[in-house]
Parts: structure tokens; C-alpha cells; sequence
């Protein structure tokens, strides 16, 4: 079972904390950066977040990504009571250990570690999933482009099914998924079974031991969405955070408790970037 909270409100600093999380259960954000404006010029970002924003060449993905960084922090503020500023990460790869590559890790300065986040952004539009150990959580979200050659993409040597813009996609979404949940990236790309009746399907990382699964999650018009975790989650609760002049009222109180709006189990097909770029990272 999926719910839908309506959290409405530009600044991430005036957002009501997000409903409690509940171990087993995973959060699902849906951003639309251009509409979110940054508190105090974005401050709480680290040194290396803005390094990696200055790499991109347009004036509008420097913007979005400091937007998706910095709704990423004061989201996680919400749960953890922390400054959204105080919030340090550090990368894990599976394979390697502590690196300079992997999942990001997000601790407070305590160093404890009570929340696994998953962040994924594609032009204006950004997913955070949140959930508490040891449920893992990884997220991808892609816009659907015309003219990818997937047969290349999905298949080093371009033998691989010839797929639609959209169907190429979604099966894209799943593969960063599961690589980005697993903390290995898609340099080996996960195998992923057959989808079974409730959506998930089973899917194995090269080189890492267990078994993860992935779906197909809502995505706004044009674009594809995929959520994939360690161990089926007990539910997922999808929280929209909306600017635009239709949304309601900012929500009062220390939480959304209205009705959750409406229920979503699948999601729609979307598009992706190529393999060798791999979506939009932590």
C-alpha cells in the first residue's frame, strides 16, 4: 500500500517535518526543483557538493543541483532533528569499503547513522527515498529521450532487445536503481528477473552476496521512476512536495494528518540517460 502526503510550501526551511517514519516502511519524495528556492543561498551545503555543482557547464543544472542538495538536507533535518548544514556523508562501495566512490552515507556529527537515503535527480525533477535500517533503499528518476539506442546501452556488444523510448527507460530506471541501492553503480549492471504480479521483481549485483528487488514507481509526465530495496518494504508513503500556485495550503501542526489524497501501487514508464552517464548521483 502506497499513500500520497501533499506538503506544499517553496522554502524548505518553512516545510512541516515529514509524518514519523516507521521501520520497514519507505518514504518517497517527489521535488520539483524549479520551484524550490534555496534558504540562506544554500549555506548548508558541504565543500564537495559545491564543487560538484561549479563541474556542470549550464547556469540551470548548477541551480538544480544545489536545489536537489539542499531539499535533500532539510528533509533529512526533518527526521533527524539536525541542522540541515550539520549533516555530514561519506561514500560506501560494497566491494571496496570506504571509498571515494559509492552510496553516500549520511550521519550527524555523532557519526550515527539512522536513516539509509537515496537521492536521484533529472532535469527538473528530483526523488528522495528515505528509510530506517536495515532496510537499504536506492532511487532513480530519468526523463523519457527520444532516440536512445538501447540494444547498445543495455548489452556491451548491442545485442540486446530492441525497446521504445519509454520501455528502454523504465528498464533503465530499475537497473540505477538497484545499482544505486546497492552502492555499486551500474559499471556491471544487475540482472533483474521477470516482474511478479505485485510489481517487484528480484535482481542480483554482480559481485555482491543477497538479493535485491525493484519496481516501477510513479513518475511525473515524461519521465520514469524505479524503487529498489534490500528486503519488500512493509509499505511505501509517498510525500509530494509542491510550489505551484494550485497546490494547498501548507500543512499546520507537527505533521501532515490529513487523508492521504489518493493510493498508488505502479508507476508510469519514463526515459534515461545512457550508460556511461548513469543519471544524476549523490
Amino acid at each position: 500500500m502506497s499513500t500520497m502526503w501533499e506538503i506544499a510550501g517553496a522554502d524548505p526551511a518553512a516545510v512541516p517535518p515529514p509524518p514519523g517514519l516507521r521501520t520497514g516502511v519507505v518514504h518517497l519524495w517527489y521535488l520539483e526543483l524549479d520551484e524550490l528556492e534555496l534558504p540562506d543561498g544554500g549555506d548548508c551545503l558541504d565543500g564537495d557538493e559545491r564543487r560538484r555543482a561549479s563541474r556542470l557547464q549550464r547556469a540551470v543544472d548548477r541551480r538544480r543541483y544545489r536545489a536537489a542538495h539542499c531539499a535533500l538536507r532539510h528533509i533529512l533535518a526533518g527526521y533527524t532533528g539536525e541542522a540541515p548544514a550539520e549533516l555530514r556523508f561519506h561514500r560506501f562501495c560494497p566491494r571496496c569499503g570506504p571509498a571515494v566512490h559509492g552510496k553516500p552515507i549520511w550521519a550527524v556529527d555523532s557519526g550515527q547513522v539512522a536513516l539509509d537515503v537515496s537521492l536521484s535527480h533529472s532535469d527538473q525533477v528530483a526523488m528522495v527515498a528515505v528509510c530506517r535500517p536495515p532496510l537499504a533503499v536506492g532511487v532513480d528518476v530519468e526523463r523519457v529521450r527520444a532516440g536512445v539506442n538501447w540494444s547498445a546501452v543495455l548489452v556491451d556488444d548491442g545485442s540486446g532487445p530492441h525497446l521504445a523510448d519509454r520501455e528502454g527507460t523504465q528498464v533503465w530506471t530499475r537497473l540505477e536503481a538497484v545499482g544505486k541501492a546497492a552502492g555499486t553503480g551500474v559499471v556491471d549492471l544487475p540482472r533483474i528477473g521477470e516482474l511478479r504480479p505485485d510489481g517487484w521483481a528480484d535482481a542480483r549485483v554482480p559481485g555482491v552476496p543477497g538479493v535485491w528487488f525493484v519496481r516501477a514507481v510513479e513518475a511525473p509526465e515524461g519521465f520514469a521512476a524505479a524503487l529498489a530495496v534490500n528486503d519488500l518494504p512493509d509499505g511505501t508513503e509517498s510525500l509530494r512536495w509542491s510550489c505551484s500556485p494550485e497546490c494547498p495550503e501548507p500543512l499546520s501542526g507537527t505533521h501532515p494528518t490529513a487523508t492521504p489524497r489518493h493510493d498508488h501501487e505502479a508507476g508510469y514508464s519514463g526515459p534515461a540517460q545512457a550508460r556511461d552517464r548513469g543519471g544524476e548521483r549523490t
